[in-house]
């Protein structure tokens, strides 16, 4: 009889020792998930998460970890977002300054047009103002949509394999009304047919803005120089000027959006030029770099020598 008592005993210890077991379990369970709820409740309110364990053993100390990584991922595209949204502002105040110029040039033309007293030499040269704003205003929205498209990847290049000089001629060609009005040679010097693979018009955009920016930054009479060469991995097109150059350090300044050099105060333009350059090049898989010569400026396009 005792032995059964015992037994029973023995049986009652165990279930109570189960029961706090389970108790303890579950307590633990409860002070856990708490744990976790505190900690995303600091994450969701822009909080560290704080630290609670540092058993790597335990479940809560991987959960623990997991929203570690998670807040600093948040707070990586948090502050990615910010940035793009600064960007963003920055780049439409600018936008709002360059076409604030050619706007209000053009508005008080008009204005002065509607005078009726105006004398037709004067008329003509409010007309012929206006128009010059307009010019300048339309330059501006055709450049801020390219910049726009190169920048959205928007375009497609649609490269062929071709002569790089039949491109260079036809920048050059584009460039030469400018050029001729001061009396600037542009001199290409063509050597054997050099074929690689490119867009010839959105490539030919790209030199002719090394050009027209060579031809506008020199003196009447001067000349350009434009050649390409290869080797067994790139394609080189250098154009070379005798300009005014650029100053010391500026050589990654002058492809920034907006930027105008130090010595060009006085001098037409609005810093996109390059710009647009750099993010054509970058779109065929080149890069660009630009070297103070004693006397004026040399650029070099590289291109990959695709099979």
């Amino acid at each position: 009889m005792e032995r059964w008592i015992w037994f029973f005993v023995g049986l009652l210890l165990a279930a109570a020792c189960f029961c706090f077991f389970l108790w303890r379990l579950r307590r633990t369970f409860e002070r856990e998930l708490e744990a976790v709820s505190v900690m995303l409740s600091r994450v969701i309110s822009g909080r560290n998460p704080g630290v609670t364990s540092e058993t790597e053993d335990l479940l809560l100390s991987k959960i623990q970890h997991q929203i570690v990584r998670l807040k600093g991922q948040m707070d990586a595209v948090n502050e990615k977002a910010d940035k793009d949204r600064d960007a963003i502002r920055g780049l439409i105040l600018e936008i709002a300054h360059q076409l604030r110029m050619p706007l209000a040039n053009m508005e008080a033309y008009l204005e002065l047009l509607k005078e009726g007293s105006l004398e037709p030499e004067e008329r003509a040269h409010y007309i012929a103002a206006a128009e010059a704003a307009e010019k300048q205003l339309s330059f501006l929205i055709e450049s801020f949509i390219k910049m726009s498209r190169l920048e959205t990847k928007v375009i497609q290049l649609r490269k062929k394999r071709r002569d790089i000089y039949e491109t260079i001629e036809s920048a050059a060609a584009r460039a030469e009304k400018k050029a001729r009005e001061k009396s600037i040679a542009i001199i290409i010097e063509k050597q054997a047919p050099i074929c690689v693979p490119h867009d010839q018009n959105w490539l030919g955009e790209a030199i002719y803005n090394l050009l027209d920016n060579s031809v506008k930054y020199s003196k009447a009479g001067a000349r350009i120089q434009a050649r390409a060469s290869q080797n067994e991995m790139f394609l080189k097109i250098h154009i070379r000027d005798w300009g005014i150059g650029i100053e010391k350090q500026e050589e990654h300044d002058i492809f920034r959006r907006f930027y105008r050099g130090k010595n060009l105060s006085g001098q037409e333009g609005f810093g996109l030029g390059l710009y647009i350059t750099k993010e054509i090049v970058n779109a065929h898989n080149g890069f660009i770099k630009v070297r103070r010569e004693e006397q004026g400026t040399s650029f070099f396009i590289f291109l990959n020598r695709e099979p």
